[in-house]
C-alpha cells in the first residue's frame, strides 16, 4: 500500500472501493500571486545573468525558499516575514552591492515592496478559507484532518469555535486512517504525487493559492488515439474529481528549475575530454536527479540503491533502475569506501592480491596502446575464441572497478601467462571478488542504522539527502532520487562516475 508499511486489507479496501470526491479550491490573495510571480522572474534572471556568481546562486535559492514556503504556512503573514527576516534582510544587503544594481532594480525592489505589504497584513488566507469551507460543507471535527507539508506547531487548529486536527501529511499516512474528509493546505504539485493516486477520505480537497495549477490532469497515453476531450479513466475507480484550475507548476517553477545543461551537451563536454587513457573510460548511463542535476552510473557495476518502506540497502544492476529509485553513494566516490573496506578485510593480503590483478590488465593496456583496440578485439576473438571480446568489453576490463570478468582464465592464456602466474591472478581475483561483496554488505548494514528513519519525508521534500557516517569516519553520503535515466550508453572518465554534476 502506497506511504503505508502496516498490512491492513480493510483499510485498503476502503481505499481503493469507497466512492470519494476530489476537489479543489483556490485561495484568493494577491499579494500572494505577485510575490511567487516576482520570485521566479528572479530565479530566472539570475540563471541565466549570474550563472558563474556561485555565492549569489546560493543565497537567491535560499531567499526563494524562504519566501516561497509562505504557500504552506497558517501563521499570519505579518508573523511568517518577521520570523524570516533575518534570512531576508541578509539577501537585500547582499543585492544592494553596484555589481548587482540593475538586479536590484528589476527584481529585488518589487519583491521588497510586496513584503512590506505582506508584513502589514494581520491575517492568513488559508484560515480565511478554511472557515468558509467548513461553514459551507459542514465539515465534522471529528473524522476532519487538515494536512500540511510541513509539520505545524500545532496539533489543532481552531476554525468556526470547532478544533480540527492539524498534521504533516508524512504524519498522517503512519496513522493509517480513511477520513470523512481530508484538506490539504497547498495544491497536488505542492504535495507528493502519491496524494494524486490514492485518496485517503471521502472527501479530498485540495486548498490553493490560485497562482498555482490547481487540478489533476490526466496522463497522455492515448493522446495519438483519441480526441483529447474523451475521458480514459484506467486508474481512478468511484473517483469524482472536479476539473480545477490552471495556473503555475509549484515543482516546475522552484523545484526542477528553468534553466539545465542540455544532456548531449553534458556528454560531449565529458566523452570530449583528451589526455585520458584509454582504460580509463568507463561505460555509463546518465541519471537526472534532484534540483536539475546529473550523475553518471557505470553499468558495469552495482549501485546501492535504498528501499523506501524498508530503508534496506540493497545493489542494483544499473540496467534495471528507473526513477523514483532512491541511490545512495559517497559524497567522493561509493567504490573508494568500498575498495578500502575490502583491503580492510583482506589485511596484509591486501596489497599483494591488487598488484597481481594488476599484471594483466597492463599486458593488455600495453597491447591496446599499440595495436588499438580494434585488432585486440578481433585477436581475442578469432585467433583465441574468446567472443565476449567486444571493444565495449575490452574498455571495461581495464577499468580499475573490474575485478574478474568471466573470461579471465582464457584472457590469461591468450596474453601468455604461464601456469603458475594464472592461479595466482585468478587466486587474487576471486580473493579481491570476495572481500568487495563482503565490504558491500557490511557497508549496506551499517549504513542502514544510520538513516534517518523519516527519510522517505525528507526526500519528498528536498529531493535528496546528505548525512555523515560515524561508523566510517565521518564519510558524507548522498541519497538521491532519480528522476530519469537515459537509455543511451556513454563511454566518460572512470573518475567522474558517481558524482554529483550541477545542471
Amino acid at each position: 500500500m502506497l506511504g503505508h508499511r502496516r498490512a491492513d486489507l480493510g483499510l485498503a479496501n476502503k481505499f481503493y472501493s469507497s466512492p470519494v470526491k476530489v476537489e479543489f479550491i483556490q485561495v484568493e490573495e494577491d499579494q500572494i500571486g505577485q510575490l511567487i510571480q516576482a520570485l521566479k522572474d528572479l530565479k530566472y534572471e539570475v540563471k541565466t545573468y549570474y550563472e558563474h556568481d556561485q555565492l549569489l546562486l546560493e543565497e537567491t535559492g535560499a531567499f526563494i525558499q524562504a519566501c516561497r514556503s509562505v504557500v504552506g504556512t497558517i501563521n499570519n503573514y505579518s508573523t511568517y516575514f518577521r520570523e524570516n527576516n533575518e534570512l531576508i534582510v541578509k539577501y537585500f544587503t547582499l543585492t544592494k552591492r553596484r555589481i548587482y544594481a540593475d538586479l536590484f532594480k528589476n527584481n529585488i525592489d518589487p519583491i521588497i515592496d510586496l513584503i512590506k505589504t505582506l508584513r502589514k497584513k494581520q491575517n492568513n488566507a488559508y484560515v480565511e478559507t478554511l472557515l468558509k469551507l467548513v461553514n459551507e460543507k459542514h465539515l465534522s471535527s471529528e473524522n476532519t484532518y487538515i494536512l500540511t507539508k510541513k509539520k505545524p506547531s500545532d496539533e489543532l487548529i481552531e476554525v468556526n469555535g470547532l478544533k480540527y486536527k492539524l498534521m504533516e501529511d508524512k504524519e498522517f499516512i503512519d496513522l493509517g486512517v480513511f477520513a470523512d474528509a481530508v484538506i490539504f493546505l497547498g495544491t497536488p504539485g505542492y504535495f507528493d504525487n502519491k496524494f494524486s493516486k490514492v485518496f485517503y477520505g471521502k472527501q479530498t480537497i485540495f486548498v490553493g493559492y490560485s497562482c498555482f495549477a490547481n487540478r489533476l490532469v490526466k496522463k497522455k497515453s492515448f493522446s495519438d488515439l483519441i480526441n483529447s476531450n474523451h475521458i480514459i479513466n484506467t486508474i481512478y475507480k468511484n473517483v469524482n474529481i472536479d476539473k480545477g484550475f490552471a495556473g503555475l507548476d509549484f515543482n516546475e517553477t522552484f523545484v526542477k528549475g528553468r534553466i539545465k545543461k542540455s544532456e548531449n551537451s553534458l556528454i560531449n563536454q565529458f566523452e570530449s575530454i583528451t589526455n585520458i587513457s584509454l582504460g580509463e573510460n568507463v561505460e555509463v548511463k546518465l541519471a537526472t536527479i534532484s534540483n536539475d542535476n546529473y550523475i553518471f552510473l557505470p553499468i558495469r557495476q552495482k549501485v546501492d540503491v535504498i528501499d523506501r518502506d524498508s530503508l534496506k540497502i540493497s545493489q542494483e544492476a544499473v540496467k534495471d533502475l528507473s526513477a523514483g529509485d532512491l541511490l545512495i553513494f559517497r559524497d567522493h566516490n561509493a567504490s573508494s569506501l568500498i575498495r578500502e573496506e575490502a583491503d580492510y578485510i583482506m589485511g596484509v593480503n591486501a596489497e599483494r592480491y591488487r598488484e597481481s590483478l594488476e599484471k594483466w590488465k597492463r599486458r593488455l593496456r600495453y597491447n591496446v596502446k599499440g595495436k588499438g583496440i580494434d585488432r585486440v578485439s578481433k585477436i581475442l576473438r578469432r585467433s583465441y575464441k574468446v567472443s565476449v571480446a567486444t571493444e565495449n568489453n575490452i574498455k571495461n576490463w581495464m577499468s580499475n572497478n573490474s575485478i574478474r570478468p568471466s573470461c579471465l582464465d582464457e584472457l590469461l592464456q591468450a596474453f601468455k601467462f604461464n601456469p603458475e602466474e594464472i592461479n595466482e591472478i585468478l587466486s587474487a581475483a576471486s580473493e579481491i571478488r570476495s572481500a568487495h561483496i563482503s565490504a558491500g554488505h557490511h557497508i549496506s548494514r551499517s549504513l542502514m542504522s544510520e538513516l534517518d528513519k523519516d527519510l522517505e519525508n525528507v526526500v519528498n521534500e528536498n529531493g535528496f539527502y546528505t548525512f555523515e557516517s560515524k561508523e566510517f569516519k565521518g564519510a558524507c553520503f548522498n541519497i538521491e532520487e532519480i528522476k530519469s535515466i537515459s537509455n543511451e550508453i556513454y563511454f566518460i572518465p572512470e573518475n567522474k562516475i558517481l558524482k554529483i554534476i550541477k545542471g
